[in-house]
């Protein structure tokens, strides 16, 4: 069973676009004051020696006038001897990760660990892999054939475009609220999210839709560590209701794989997923341990760096925490779909969303 971890199958998969120097995982906050500059390189410096899947030190530590301009213009190669980055501008900190070895889970621990205290429950780790017993893998592989076979691709765009583009717009939806709605439902938080995504997708996916989730892939035990953890969650979603989305999603959840795994033994998974493949929605909701701390800066619009996981042949569609607790939407899409059909699915999600938090009952 291909035991290669996923972080290095995605750099292979950004390489093959010339974009693996700009393939990052990003973790920004505004600081209560302006930071001591030489402590801040200390503390800098002390994370990635406690963490040697990051490199090794001294970080690069950059004083600018703008972080994301900055950032924007920076290149991250993946062999570079150290793979954080840093920018400081006043009381906005930005640290960049190549994310091959880091997700944004971990960049929200690497900050803990270089703001303050608590520092010290966060643990070295090396490999940035999740491991799954060989029997689960075995048990599960048979779920897994008769789930990814004749997946039903997306409905052609028609804009004729190729390449990618990229929406980000506020969803008016907080982390508290999504929470509340979940309770009343009831279901998680994702599950109600993940339904308004299917309702959206309707006019997309005639009738049904072979959705590939971004899971933050930790066990308990991996919670603390640094290191690239996400896996794909490939669910079969039909009837876009809660309890129909929950049973999905469930059972998807239940044979749980390492995604190489899945790729290497069901022989249509690789063509499915591979850059060219037929036109698929992704979906994610980026998690992050809370910090009452870190205030999360927000990423702006045409930024460029980051990226989906898998190669977009359809559209990935994400939220984002943002300040104060809030989702952006935000949505990567292949130029063959129009950027109109793109805004009007974004604008469908918050409606849908919308619906179910109006009636909660009726979802």
């Amino acid at each position: 069973m291909d035991d290669q971890p996923f972080g290095h199958r995605i750099l292979s998969w950004a390489g093959q676009s010339a974009d693996a120097d700009r393939f990052v995982a990003l973790g920004g906050s505004r600081l209560a004051a302006e930071p001591d500059h030489a402590a801040l390189r200390r503390a800098l410096d002390a994370a990635v020696a406690r963490h040697p899947v990051l490199g090794e030190g001294p970080v690069p530590l950059r004083l600018v006038d703008e972080v994301w301009s900055a950032a924007a213009a920076g290149r991250y190669p993946p062999d570079a001897p150290c793979l954080l980055w840093a920018y400081l501008a006043g009381r906005e900190l930005l640290l960049v990760a190549h994310h091959s070895v880091a997700d944004p889970w971990s960049m929200r621990l690497v900050l803990r660990e270089v703001l303050g205290p608590g520092s010290e429950s966060t643990s070295a780790h090396r490999g940035g892999t999740t491991t799954h017993r060989p029997d689960r893998i075995t048990r599960s592989l048979p779920f897994w054939q008769r789930l990814l076979t004749d997946v039903p691709a997306l409905t052609p765009g028609t804009g004729g475009g190729t390449g990618t583009a990229e929406l980000r717009a506020p969803s008016g939806i907080t982390q508290e609220r999504a929470a509340a709605v979940a309770r009343s439902v009831p279901s998680t938080p994702f599950v109600v999210l993940l339904t308004a995504f299917a309702r959206a997708l309707a006019p997309l996916s005639r009738g049904e839709a072979v959705v590939p989730v971004l899971t933050y892939g930790r066990r308990r035990s991996d919670w603390n560590s640094v290191g690239f953890h996400m896996n794909v969650l490939p669910v079969r979603l039909g009837t876009p209701t809660v309890d129909a989305v929950h049973r999905a999603f469930a059972e998807a959840y239940a044979h749980e794989i390492p995604f190489p795994s899945l790729l290497e033994a069901v022989p249509q998974a690789d063509a499915l997923f591979a850059a060219g493949g037929p036109s698929l929605a992704q979906f994610e909701v980026i998690q992050v341990p809370d910090h009452p701390g870190i205030e999360p800066l927000t990423i702006p619009a045409g930024l460029r760096l980051g990226g989906p996981v898998l190669p977009v042949n359809g559209l990935t569609f994400w939220l984002e925490p943002a300040t104060g607790g809030h989702y952006t939407a935000c949505l990567r899409y292949h130029r063959s779909y129009r950027q109109t059909e793109m805004r009007a699915l974004i604008e469908r999600f918050i409606k849908r969303w919308e619906e179910i938090g109006v009636n909660p009952n009726r979802a």
